[in-house]
C-alpha cells in the first residue's frame, strides 16, 4: 500500500501542470458565462413562495454585506488582540467551497481549471457558479430534509412521498425560510394536494412531541421537559407548554367516520382479508391517514396528572405564547369556545419579524453551516446576542437575514464571499465555555451525504448530469402502480375524502377494486415506474446523488455506514468514525465502487505520462497536485507495480484523512 505524506494541504507550481493552457482558460471563460447566466436568474426573480413580491438581490448587495461581516469580525480580532489569519490556498478554497455549497469534491477538470486560472475574480465566479447550480439544490435539500427529519415513509410504513417532494421543491425554488416554516406550521387538508401536511402527519398521535420539536427547530427553545413537569433548569413551566400546545389541538383525519363504520362492519363479518377488505384497509392507510383536519382549536384540557397550583386536571386552558421579550408580540386565544385559526396564529407568531428567536436560530444554523463554528453552540439552543462573542456581529447577521427576506441561498452566498470564510483552516479546539473568534474554519469530517456524493463524483464525474428521482403521484396498490393515465393519488384522495356515507364508500371501494383487477394500467409507464427504488416513489437505485436515492438509505449502504440520520430523532446524523467504515473503505463497497472499478471516471481520466496520470489522480481526489516528494513516491509505486500501482494510489488517496475531511 502506498504511504501518503502527512502534510495536509499544498498548492503547487503551475510549471508542474502539463496541460493545454489555452483550453483551460477557455473553460474559465465558459465557467464565467455560466455564472453570469445564473446571476441573471437570481437578479431577475425573487425567491418563490411568498404572497408579496420580494425585492431582487444583486451581487453588489451580496458583496457589500460580505464586507460588513468582515468589518464586524475584524473588530473581534482587534478587541482580542488576535492577528488576522492567512488566506487559504486556492486548492483549499476550491475543495471547501464545493463540499459546502454542492456537497461534493470537484472533478479533475474543475480542479485543474480553477487552480490554473490567473483571473483575480475567480473565487467570486466559482462561488456564484456553485450557489446557482443543481448541486446546491441537491445538497441544501439534504440539509432541509435532515433538519425536518423527513423520510420516504412515515414510521408506520405509509408513504411520505408528497412531504418529501414538498420539502425538496421548497429548496429547489428557493422558497424563503419564513414562508417554509409558516406553510408547514399552518398546513391542513389532503397531503397529496398539500405536501406540507406531512409535518403534522409525521407526529400523528404525538401532538405534544410535535410542539416541543417545533419550538426547538424554529425557536431554539427546549421545552420537552415541560411536557411532564416544570423545567428544572429553565423558566418554562408545564402550564407554558400546554398553552402552546393549545394552538395546534383538535387535529384529526378528514371525514373518516364513514370508513370507521365500514371497517367495523367488515371486522364483525370477518371480511378484513377479502379483496374488498384489503382495499378498504388500503384506503384507510394511504388516503385517510394522509389527511389533516382541524385548524387548531386554541384551547386544550390539562392532563389527568397535572400537579401544579395554577390549574386543575381536566381544566380547559387557552392558547397563549410565553411572556418573554425575545418571542416578540404575544398571541392568545379564548378558552370559552373552540377557535378555528389556531394553526395560522401559531405559524404567524413563530415567523413574525419581532420574534427574535426565529431569525436568530436560522441565522446561527447558516453561519455554522458555512463558517464551521456557530455564533453560539448548540445551534438549536437560543442565546441572547449579549452572551455571544460579538453582540454586534450577531445582531448584524440576524438583521441581514431579515433584510434578505430569509433567502437562505443569498445569505450563504454572502458568507462565502467573506474573508472570514476564506481564512486558512484551523485545528484549534475550543475549551469548555470558550467563545469562538472565527479565526479559521475548523477542519471537520464530511457528512455521509458529502462522502457518498464525492465517491459518485469519482465514479461518474459531475453528478448533476446523472438521472434524478423525479416524483410520482401514481396509485400503488400491492406494491405496483395501477390505473396509470386514468387516476392518480390526488384524484383518489379528493374523491374518497368527499364521500359522506358508509354505503357510498363501500361501493366506491368495490368499483375501484374492479377497475384495478381489469388491469387497465399502461404497461410501458408501469415498467418505467418499477425501475425505481421499491423503498420510495421516484427514488433511484445505484450510482446517483444521495438526494436521489431512498432516504434514509437502507442498512448496509455507504450512506448508512457513514452516519446518515435515520430521521427518527432530531440531530441523529453522526460524523463519528467506526470499524465498519474502515472495512468499507479498505475492502468493502468503497473499494469495489471506486478502486476496483476500471470504468470509474477517475480511472478513465488518468491518461498520458506517468506524472500526468498521477497529477490527475491527486486533482480528482484531493483537489490539488502532488508535492515533489509525493510525486517521487507515487512514481516508484507505478514503476514497481505497473497498472496496479495506479489503483494503489487511488486506494491510498481516498483513505486519507485529507480526503474525508473538509478543510
Amino acid at each position: 500500500m502506498v504511504m501518503m505524506e502527512t502534510r495536509p494541504y499544498t498548492c503547487f507550481s503551475r510549471r508542474q501542470l502539463n496541460t493545454n493552457r489555452a483550453a483551460a482558460m477557455s473553460f474559465v471563460c465558459a465557467l464565467a458565462a455560466l455564472a453570469a447566466i445564473s446571476l441573471t436568474n437570481v437578479a431577475d426573480a425573487a425567491p418563490a413562495g411568498d404572497d408579496e413580491a420580494r425585492p431582487a438581490i444583486t451581487e453588489k448587495q451580496l458583496l457589500g454585506a460580505a464586507r460588513q461581516v468582515d468589518i464586524q469580525v475584524a473588530k473581534i480580532f482587534k478587541k482580542k488582540g488576535v492577528s488576522v489569519p492567512s488566506e487559504a490556498s486556492d486548492p483549499v478554497f476550491l475543495r471547501r467551497s464545493f463540499l459546502l455549497a454542492v456537497g461534493r469534491i470537484p472533478t479533475v477538470e474543475e480542479a485543474r481549471v480553477f487552480i490554473e486560472s490567473d483571473d483575480p475574480n475567480k473565487r467570486v465566479l466559482i462561488t456564484r457558479y456553485l450557489m446557482n447550480s443543481k448541486g446546491y439544490q441537491s445538497h441544501m435539500g439534504n440539509w432541509m430534509v435532515d433538519m425536518l427529519w423527513v423520510r420516504e415513509s412515515f414510521g408506520n410504513g405509509r408513504t411520505a412521498a408528497p412531504y418529501m417532494q414538498w420539502v425538496r421543491e421548497a429548496v429547489a425554488t428557493n422558497k424563503p425560510f419564513d414562508t417554509v416554516a409558516r406553510e408547514l406550521l399552518s398546513a391542513q387538508g389532503a397531503m397529496w394536494e398539500n405536501g406540507a401536511v406531512g409535518y403534522y402527519i409525521r407526529d400523528k398521535g404525538m401532538p405534544l412531541d410535535n410542539v416541543s420539536n417545533t419550538m426547538r427547530l424554529f425557536l431554539g427553545t427546549r421545552m420537552e421537559c415541560a411536557q411532564c413537569h416544570d423545567h428544572p433548569f429553565d423558566d418554562w413551566e408545564r402550564m407554558d407548554f400546554y398553552k402552546l400546545a393549545a394552538f395546534t389541538s383538535g387535529q384529526n383525519e378528514i371525514n373518516r367516520g364513514p370508513w370507521n363504520t365500514v371497517w367495523r362492519e367488515m371486522r364483525e363479518a370477518k371480511e378484513e382479508r377479502t379483496p374488498l377488505g384489503r382495499m378498504m384497509r388500503y384506503l384507510g392507510d394511504e388516503v385517510y391517514y394522509a389527511s389533516l383536519g382541524g385548524a387548531g382549536k386554541g384551547r386544550i384540557k390539562l392532563p389527568g396528572d397535572y400537579q401544579y397550583k395554577d390549574g386543575d386536571p381536566g381544566e380547559w386552558v387557552n392558547a397563549h405564547t410565553p411572556y418573554e421579550k425575545s418571542f416578540g408580540k404575544g398571541v392568545r386565544m379564548s378558552k370559552r369556545k373552540d377557535g378555528d385559526d389556531g394553526l395560522d396564529r401559531f405559524a404567524n407568531w413563530i415567523t413574525d419579524a419581532r420574534n427574535e428567536r426565529f431569525s436568530t436560530i436560522i441565522t446561527n444554523r447558516m453561519w455554522k453551516r458555512i463558517i464551521g463554528t456557530g455564533l453560539f453552540e448548540p445551534v438549536d439552543e437560543y442565546v441572547i446576542p449579549e452572551e455571544t462573542t460579538s453582540p454586534e456581529l450577531t445582531r448584524y447577521l440576524t438583521d441581514l437575514m431579515r433584510e434578505l427576506n430569509y433567502d437562505l441561498k443569498a445569505f450563504q452566498h454572502v458568507l462565502m464571499l467573506t474573508r472570514v470564510y476564506a481564512f486558512e483552516s484551523s485545528n484549534k479546539e475550543l475549551a469548555p465555555g470558550e467563545k469562538p473568534l472565527f479565526d479559521g474554519r475548523a477542519i471537520s469530517r464530511m457528512s455521509a451525504e458529502q462522502y457518498w456524493d464525492s465517491l459518485v463524483t469519482l465514479i461518474a464525474g459531475n453528478p448533476d448530469k446523472l438521472p434524478t428521482r423525479g416524483s410520482s403521484d401514481a396509485i400503488y396498490y400491492g406494491n405496483k402502480p395501477v390505473l396509470v393515465g386514468e387516476m392518480n393519488m390526488v384524484t383518489l384522495q379528493k374523491e374518497v375524502l368527499a364521500i359522506d356515507s358508509p354505503k357510498k364508500l363501500r361501493k366506491y371501494a368495490q368499483d375501484l377494486l374492479t377497475r384495478i383487477q381489469k388491469g387497465s394500467s399502461g404497461s410501458k409507464k408501469k415498467t418505467n415506474m418499477m425501475m425505481r427504488s421499491k423503498g420510495g416513489r421516484g427514488a433511484l437505485k445505484g450510482i446517483a446523488r444521495a438526494s436521489e436515492l431512498e432516504s434514509p438509505a437502507p442498512k448496509g449502504h455507504v450512506l448508512q455506514i457513514f452516519g446518515q440520520s435515520d430521521r427518527v430523532l432530531l440531530g441523529a446524523a453522526t460524523k463519528e468514525a467506526n470499524a465498519t467504515q474502515v472495512l468499507s473503505m479498505m475492502n468493502g463497497q468503497v473499494e469495489k465502487l471506486v478502486v476496483a472499478n476500471d470504468q470509474a471516471r477517475i480511472h478513465r481520466l488518468s491518461q498520458g505520462s506517468v506524472q500526468d496520470r498521477i497529477r490527475s489522480l491527486f486533482l480528482g481526489t484531493l483537489s490539488r497536485a502532488p508535492s515533489a516528494r509525493e510525486m517521487k513516491l507515487m512514481e516508484s509505486e507505478v514503476e514497481a507495480r505497473g497498472e496496479t500501482g495506479y489503483r494503489n494510489i487511488i486506494s491510498a488517496l481516498v483513505n486519507t484523512r485529507e480526503f474525508i475531511f473538509i478543510p
